[in-house]
């Protein structure tokens, strides 16, 4: 094995001078894999109580080589100190091997929460966007104000089947889903769906996140049909080619 230059060794005491100074010591309390591809982690340390928290903030967590990724918390109780997420283990990038890996008792540095998308001021009735990255971000809108009516979620996602029973685990019912299809052709079943939405629940206000050329395709659709683009918030977890955007 190849030992690390004097240069690497020292982007690595950096990281874990400035990891210590600014991120929040957790452990992984308990592990469920509630779904093919889906696990809900629990983390819990003395420095996650007393956080100022409301759903929807995201948090970020450090895996090493100055690399990170955005999660929603699922919630996150300041008076145990205990912090829930879900993760996505999709494919073979960092934050898939990463939450592949977990075991409990596992150390993770918590950067945040820090301020996303603002779902206290998303009007009613609203329409959400997403695909599975979008499903902690689901929950958060839904569970916003105690205020579940009048949020319509239309989610595009690899299996109906698979994902039906990860938002079933995590307290979320009602969704649209809507199967990838090849060249996206999917997106004109979901362009269609909106029409729908917009028309017979009078939407007037959409969140839209998870993989960017989606969210162009969408967030134009529904200006089109007279959302104002204040109306809309966005947010790109993902692009083909690219990873960990936010």
């Amino acid at each position: 094995m190849t030992e690390p230059d004097a240069k690497t060794q020292s982007l690595g005491r950096l990281e874990g001078a400035v990891t210590k100074l600014f991120c929040k010591h957790a452990t992984v309390a308990s592990l469920q894999d509630i779904a093919s591809g889906f696990r809900r982690v629990s983390l819990a340390g003395d420095a996650l109580r007393g956080v100022a928290w409301t759903p929807g903030q995201k948090v970020q967590l450090m895996l090493g080589g100055w690399v990170q990724r955005t999660y929603t918390p699922l919630s996150w109780d300041i008076d145990r100190g205990v912090l829930e997420l879900l993760a996505y283990v999709h494919g073979e990038g960092p934050g898939a091997a990463w939450a592949r890996a977990l075991v409990p008792g596992a150390s993770c540095a918590v950067f945040g929460p820090r301020s996303s998308l603002d779902l206290q001021r998303v009007a009613r009735p609203a329409l959400l966007f997403g695909d599975e990255t979008s499903f902690g971000l689901a929950h958060a809108l839904r569970f916003t104000r105690a205020r579940a009516e009048g949020v319509h979620l239309v989610l595009e996602v690899t299996s109906k089947q698979i994902s039906s029973v990860a938002l079933d685990a995590i307290d979320v019912s009602g969704a649209h889903l809507i199967e990838r299809g090849p060249g996206d052709q999917h997106l004109n079943e979901i362009r269609e769906l909106a029409t729908q939405l917009v028309a017979t629940h009078a939407i007037g206000a959409g969140v839209l996140s998870g993989r960017a050329p989606s969210i162009a395709h969408v967030g134009k659709h529904l200006r089109q049909l007279g959302l104002p683009r204040a109306q809309l918030q966005t947010k790109a977890y993902w692009a083909p080619g690219k990873a960990g955007l936010d």
